[in-house]
């Protein structure tokens, strides 16, 4: 079966790119593609439909170009889009950075309101500044149920590990993260954070709210995060709707979402602190 008799409908280049998209998505960082004569060829249409198509996952930072030697796969600081459900850990590692942390607190929390957990809940407050190659750069504040705490096992010591990772503490014990809400908003930074983060007066951060449940709806963690905004930015894809609206493609579930490794939050640069 030829590549063109797989495409159905929307724009042509449009079509080439997803496809392109799935076949990336399983691809090491560096490997090269097929030259755009040769995908033109296979795909039974224009070198500038191919090359429109190109274009679009260069723009979206999945595939990069190299004068004289052809295009290749990103490499993972390019590519790196966190997915909704990667942790602060797995986002900085996949762009080739040191993740560690410094334990502020493992103590007993009170509910307030906006917490996904019912009102009365026994509940444990995990506070860590998140550092990148030893640098400070988001503070979170973590909401467990304190009868998964002890389901779990996990500790103050535990916690307290530099390698520490929540969702992959969790994985362990079998309790996958599957889905998060996340709202963000741009705010002056507290005495506290600037203090942490090494900000100046007036300085403004990323403050992000996001609620993680397991598959069967039970929250895992409700953290309120807040990032330098130096090194925070996040992308989504828009998609007109019929009707003259517009919608947000952010549903994790939503399988082209999936694909798109551009859409999210990302992390970085990394090279200058200060």
């Amino acid at each position: 079966m030829s590549r063109s008799s797989r495409i159905h409908s929307g724009p042509l280049y449009a079509q080439i790119a997803e496809k392109l998209r799935e076949e990336i998505s399983g691809l090491d960082s560096g490997t090269r593609i097929a030259s755009e004569p040769q995908l033109a060829k296979e795909w039974g249409v224009s070198r500038f439909t191919v090359a429109r198509a190109v274009e679009q996952l260069v723009d979206e930072g999945l595939i990069t170009r190299r004068q004289g030697s052809g295009t290749f796969v990103a490499e993972a600081p390019l590519r790196r889009a966190p997915g909704y459900l990667l942790s602060f850990t797995e986002a900085v590692e996949a762009a080739g950075h040191k993740s560690t942390h410094r334990l502020l607190a493992f103590e007993p929390v009170g509910w307030y309101e906006g917490l996904p957990y019912p009102q009365g809940a026994r509940l444990v407050l995990l506070d860590r500044l998140r550092l990148v190659d030893g640098h400070a750069a988001a503070r979170h504040r973590s909401v467990l149920s304190a009868e998964l705490v002890s389901a779990t096992g996990l500790t103050r010591e535990i916690a307290a590990r530099s390698s520490f990772s929540l969702y992959r503490f969790f994985d362990e014990h079998g309790l996958s993260v599957h889905s998060a809400s996340e709202q963000l908003v741009a705010q002056s930074a507290s005495a506290d954070d600037r203090r942490l983060l090494g900000l100046k007066k007036g300085a403004v951060v990323v403050a992000v709210v996001r609620h993680s449940f397991a598959t069967e709806g039970t929250p895992l963690d409700a953290v309120s995060a807040t990032y330098d905004a130096r090194r925070y930015s996040y992308e989504a894809r828009l998609v007109r709707a019929q009707g003259n609206s517009s919608k947000w493609e952010k549903d994790h579930e939503d399988r082209n979402l999936d694909r798109a490794r551009h859409i999210g939050p990302r992390l970085g640069p990394w090279g200058r602190y200060g």
